[in-house]
């Protein structure tokens, strides 16, 4: 396992007092949201919380620009059209695709909130982009969003070919919750012996149900603006109502033998920080061939932020080039 810091080589946080501020590049933006009235909304109905996260996602993506193909599609899957998007590179000849799982804790997110980054991640990579919608909880607890992620891959891969266009060569990538259904994908789909994709890029999943470690006592809320020890609860509660346990809720306890390479970018202002580090290590002991970043001074939720903040570009640039080279 290979560990980096970021570009600045600062040590991350270490103790409940005198944590670092958070990155200049990032604390600029809660203010500017503070003013336009789109701060997240911590409390309230689902509605409402994923309608202020839209405008926000609005905002924080209005200077991106879009790749010269795009294309919303849709898989039948158990009765239900999963929506999805896929990002072209300006080479269409047979490009090398990653399948890609947005966070927003199992109940929030869209395909149009991630676009800045997979138009980013598909302009520097050359890699090919299908992100998937899956279904959201309340309305669809575990394991709906399970079940969708997996047969869209396994569609795809026989298939080989999406709206059209043939592909070759998989990768899957995801983050926060998206990350948790993509480490889980991959178990299954190594379990049934499809041993295709070739790469995992993972950012600040959570992977277990545990909101109890020193990483979260630490840094719960960091600022006001980093993710909650209560709302991730509230997050399992809703995505989890008969409490299941299996490894497809925590891939964290899996047995993770066999998985293609992984990379795990983590802010050391996360408090998923703790479980980022035990899965990098866990990946080691496993003989799974793993490279964890970690971002000094940055919180969760950071990969939105690319076309405000230039330390997330920076990031995304990295992990193109890994997705370039792991895609070869």
């Amino acid at each position: 396992m290979l560990t980096n810091k970021g570009d600045d080589g600062t040590e991350g946080a270490s103790s409940t007092s005198g944590l670092p501020k958070m990155h200049p590049d990032l604390v600029v933006i809660p203010p500017i949201l503070r003013r336009l009235g789109l701060l997240p909304i911590i409390e309230g109905s689902v509605q409402n919380v994923r309608r202020q996260l839209e405008r926000i996602n609005k905002w924080l993506s209005q200077s991106s620009t879009p790749l010269s193909c795009e294309q919303l599609l849709t898989y039948e899957v158990n009765g239900r059209q999963v929506p999805c998007k896929a990002y072209w590179p300006d080479d269409l000849e047979n490009p090398r695709l990653m399948f890609y799982c947005h966070g927003g804790g199992f109940r929030h997110g869209t395909l149009t909130g991630w676009d800045a980054p997979l138009r980013q991640l598909v302009r520097d990579s050359g890699v090919a982009v299908l992100s998937i919608e899956y279904a959201l909880a309340p309305e669809h607890p575990f394991p709906t969003a399970f079940d969708e992620v997996g047969a869209v891959l396994r569609n795809v891969i026989a298939e080989g070919v999406v709206s059209g266009h043939a592909v070759s060569g998989f990768a899957l990538g995801g983050d926060s919750a998206g990350a948790n259904l993509a480490l889980g994908t991959a178990l299954a789909l190594r379990d049934e012996g499809v041993d295709v994709l070739r790469g995992l890029t993972l950012f600040y999943g959570s992977y277990s149900k545990d909101v109890d470690s020193e990483s979260w006592r630490r840094l719960s809320g960091y600022g006001g603006q980093g993710l909650s020890s209560t709302a991730m609860r509230t997050y399992w509660e809703t995505y989890l109502p008969n409490d299941d346990v299996d490894w497809r809720v925590q891939p964290l306890h899996a047995d993770l033998t066999g998985l293609p390479p992984t990379r795990l970018i983590v802010g050391d202002l996360d408090p998923l920080y703790d479980e980022n580090l035990a899965l990098a290590a866990k990946l080691e002991a496993c003989g799974v061939e793993s490279n964890l970043t970690i971002m000094p001074n940055v919180i969760h939720g950071f990969i939105r932020f690319n076309e405000i903040a230039g330390v997330v570009r920076g990031v995304i640039r990295e992990e193109a080039k890994a997705l370039r080279a792991f895609s070869a």
